[in-house]
């Protein structure tokens, strides 16, 4: 249990709330030999659960973490890896957490070659087996979060790199989800 519980030391909740509602999503996708950019996979995700706040609130720029989740699960099931068909619409790439790691092309290659029918779509075991792996996280409000990120930010910024303000967006969610600023913005270099 110790791996596993090491393994979700970045997840919160909305991350495997979002990933549960991109799987079957992507698992669609692969069906259809079809990838999407970050922007469409949150548009699609939206028409799909009109009833899901943190759905709802989801944007783009952080994507990248929750397919991180789904990429923990297809891993766990020995299945390829989905998330390599979602893209980048300046690159027409898997964004640069994916290709540091894996080839996109190889991955797609076998997502695609998979007989996705035999899969189920249920996502529910493992949202309840990572809801338990989890630390607890106490949300911040909003402007609590902002003030929060400028005080990091002004202690730090000699070490942080010129990019980081890229990551506003991001760094401001992830401390609204009960992140501290240290986790934030580590998140959001990587």
């Amino acid at each position: 249990m110790i791996k596993i519980e090491k393994q979700y030391d970045g997840v919160t909740l909305v991350d495997i709330q979002l990933a549960s509602a991109y799987y079957p999503l992507l698992v669609d996708l692969a069906k259809h030999k079809h990838c999407l950019t970050y922007g469409e996979l949150v548009t699609k995700a939206k028409e799909e659960y009109p009833n899901r706040p943190e759905v709802q609130n989801a944007i783009a720029v952080s994507t990248g973490r929750r397919l991180d989740v789904v990429r923990m699960f297809t891993s766990e099931h020995d299945l390829p890896d989905l998330t390599s068909l979602i893209i980048s619409k300046g690159s027409g790439e898997c964004g640069v957490g994916f290709t540091r790691n894996f080839d996109p092309k190889t991955s797609r290659d076998k997502v695609f070659a998979f007989d996705w029918s035999i899969v189920t779509t249920d996502f529910d075991g493992f949202l309840e087996i990572t809801k338990k792996s989890i630390k607890p996280r106490i949300p911040v409000k909003e402007t609590k979060a902002l003030e929060l990120m400028s005080s990091y930010y002004q202690e730090n910024k000699k070490d942080l790199p010129k990019s980081i303000r890229e990551s506003r967006e991001q760094i401001l969610e992830l401390i609204m989800e009960g992140l501290s600023p240290e986790e934030a913005f580590s998140q959001a270099r990587h």
